[in-house]
């Protein structure tokens, strides 16, 4: 009985071994013609060099008042009391204290609006 036991337990084994080897050999090589197969380690996605944390993100709109706190350009949101870093403070400086709506990227890691465009709300 422990003989069988044994030599089942070799096989069982084995073959899981064997197994999870054609799995490993088949996710590391996508289909060359499949377009949505997703790059591997071996397969860098193209230009991720240079990628910038905030391209993948599209631009949208913020709304507020720029002030200067802490020493630096931020827009204020007042409707929900958050402010927000500018990445760019000669972008907004000429707008100190009036109230805009500013398009761009927002890097929610660090709360910095990169800005794109800026204009007063009248």
């Amino acid at each position: 009985m422990k003989n069988y036991f044994i030599r089942g337990s070799v096989l069982a084994l084995t073959l899981g071994v064997a197994s999870m080897g054609s799995l490993y050999a088949q996710e590391a090589k996508p289909a060359q013609n499949d377009p949505q197969a997703q790059p591997t380690q071996s397969q860098p996605a193209q230009n991720n060099a240079q990628a910038s944390p905030t391209s993948a993100q599209s631009a949208k709109e913020f709304t507020g008042t720029i002030v200067k706190e802490k020493g630096a350009m931020m827009l204020k949101d007042g409707a929900s009391n958050v402010s927000y870093k500018v990445d760019d403070e000669s972008k907004v400086k000429d707008y100190e204290g009036k109230q805009v709506k500013v398009t761009g990227t927002l890097d929610s890691s660090t709360n910095v609006i990169h800005v794109d465009s800026i204009q007063v709300i009248s």
